[in-house]
């Protein structure tokens, strides 16, 4: 549960716990600003930085339509330095092996300090002896589609939710929700050539999106089916009603 992870967590040294899916929100609320402005005929999502390696290397002439913005993890290190001061260090947590070469891209201001993967959190948790607590559920802060961000087409469902909550149809939008490398370079080939009916595309590297990243450790079928127990747990917030509270006219939510 992810109360006993937070203590967990603090018993490591660490002295405050939040869950990225704050910085979903706000790439939530940037991708919506993009939609509705139409500027970009086709926005390709900047979550995944392996889908952003490979346009960078293979389709250098698709790069003008990746859209400016962050991924939720520097996005959420630029509102924790905003909310705990400058000199806070900020250290992201998850699945993904790439993150750790994002946070490396020195081009990118307020970028993540360390990154750390589930199964290296884990080996730090019983090297130290650290118990799992029994502790409630009630962890919560942010809404269930910033939680499902990391899943296949979470990033899209949050964008059009965000989009609906706002009084606005998405009738008009045309997605192509791409789960794994084959899914994104099928995408990226037919967008280059002209031949994708889809506007906005989301990609993940990774089957399944984030959640399906090589340090899961747990099989896909049984690490979704535990996770989705948990998120059936959560409260039925949407996504901007958190927004309001974010000082996000302090900071920037662009790329470069």
């Amino acid at each position: 549960r992810p109360g006993q992870v937070v203590s967990a967590l603090k018993k490591l040294g660490f002295y405050a716990v939040r869950e990225t899916a704050e910085g979903a929100a706000l790439v939530t609320a940037e991708y919506q600003k993009l939609l509705r402005a139409g500027e970009m005929p086709n926005i390709i999502t900047t979550c995944c930085p392996s889908v952003n390696d490979l346009i960078e290397k293979y389709y250098p002439e698709l790069v003008p339509l990746m859209a400016p913005v962050v991924s939720p993890m520097i996005a959420h290190g630029r509102l924790i330095r905003q909310i705990y001061g400058e000199d806070v260090k900020v250290v992201f947590l998850g699945p993904c092996i790439a993150k750790k070469s994002e946070a490396l891209d020195l081009n990118v201001k307020d970028n993540a300090d360390y990154v750390l993967n589930l199964e290296e959190i884990y080996n730090m948790i019983q090297a130290k002896g650290v118990d799992l607590e029994p502790e409630p559920n009630d962890y919560q802060e942010s809404s269930i589609f910033g939680k499902r961000f990391g899943n296949g087409g979470g990033v899209t469902n949050a964008v059009l939710e965000c989009i609906q909550e706002a009084g606005e149809s998405t009738d008009g939008i045309k997605v192509a929700r791409c789960s794994g490398a084959v899914e994104c370079k099928k995408a990226l080939l037919m967008l280059k050539v002209n031949r994708l009916p889809e506007d906005f595309i989301e990609g993940m590297a990774c089957v399944g999106g984030c959640v399906g990243g090589p340090s899961k450790r747990k099989a896909e079928n049984e690490f979704k089916k535990d996770r989705d127990k948990l998120l059936g747990e959560a409260d039925g917030r949407k996504v901007r009603e958190n927004l309001k509270n974010y000082p996000m006219d302090k900071f920037s939510m662009h790329r470069h």
